[in-house]
């Protein structure tokens, strides 16, 4: 491949996923699927499952790590989770059962090497505790993911400043989620500083960090407080004049936007 391999495998409270793939070497962000589901996804996308050398996690919640116990196993491949969710969070960390031989810790803002890879995780504000967000290097190529987070900060608008690729949550429509089925306490929750981004708060995320790279995926949209045709006209006026790819993944599915071109 001439050029770094990207895919969302899928997003959503329904499971997160996401590939890298450099034609050698394979790294997954998040694993929210079972492994026939995960292996399932790979086969459409033709790259073979064992080209995958790890995982990184973001954080606990199950959409994000219900599979990836199984695929360690099964692949024989470690898990990289951050040191301060395992500190923060060790009751979630108990019920998981992982085995501890494969679990990698991940210190903040320290590179960590996966074949052509170079991995660095940032804090994010979300209600599990020690969630983190990734950016990823491989030969040039520079990628920043943030998903499940309450509000932004300076040092992932740095990173996605300087990405050519960036993965951004645009989780809720305000007026979708003001006044949908909800109950008033998990609005408050999505809302709340250790919730999710809003459609507003992402696109003015894009705007403060300078991003303008080659692809916007936004990602983790909600199947009740938000629509994907009204996502992507809304960030298509709100940021036209930014030069890039703005895509908007669908609940669930997979999107190789790289197969068109």
């Amino acid at each position: 491949m001439g050029k770094l391999f990207h895919a969302v495998l899928g997003s959503g409270s329904c499971g997160n996923s996401y590939v890298f793939y450099d034609g050698e070497t394979s790294i997954i962000i998040d694993q929210g699927y079972s492994f026939v589901q995960i292996k399932k996804k790979f086969l459409s996308l033709d790259i073979p499952m064992k080209s995958i050398e790890a995982m990184f996690i973001t954080h606990f919640h199950p959409d994000h790590c219900h599979g990836i116990k199984t695929t360690s196993t099964k692949l024989n491949i470690p898990m990289y989770i951050p040191k301060n969710a395992m500190e923060k969070e060790p009751v979630v960390l108990e019920r998981l059962r992982l085995p501890e031989k494969k679990i990698k810790e991940v210190e903040l803002d320290k590179e960590i090497k996966i074949g052509k890879f170079i991995v660095k995780a940032f804090a994010t504000h979300h209600d599990s505790g020690g969630s983190v967000g990734y950016f990823i290097e491989n030969e040039g190529e520079k990628i920043t993911l943030i998903s499940d987070t309450g509000h932004t900060d300076d040092i992932m608008e740095s990173y996605a400043r300087e990405s050519s690729i960036l993965f951004l949550e645009a989780n809720y429509d305000d007026d979708m989620l003001l006044n949908g089925s909800y109950p008033y306490k998990l609005k408050k929750r999505v809302r709340g500083k250790w919730g999710h981004l809003s459609n507003t708060q992402s696109i003015d995320f894009v705007k403060d960090s300078g991003f303008n790279g080659n692809y916007l995926y936004l990602i983790h949209l909600s199947d009740k407080n938000n629509n994907v045709d009204f996502v992507q006209n809304l960030f298509k006026d709100s940021l036209s004049s930014l030069d890039t790819n703005i895509i908007v993944c669908p609940r669930g599915k997979v999107v190789n936007v790289m197969e068109n071109e």
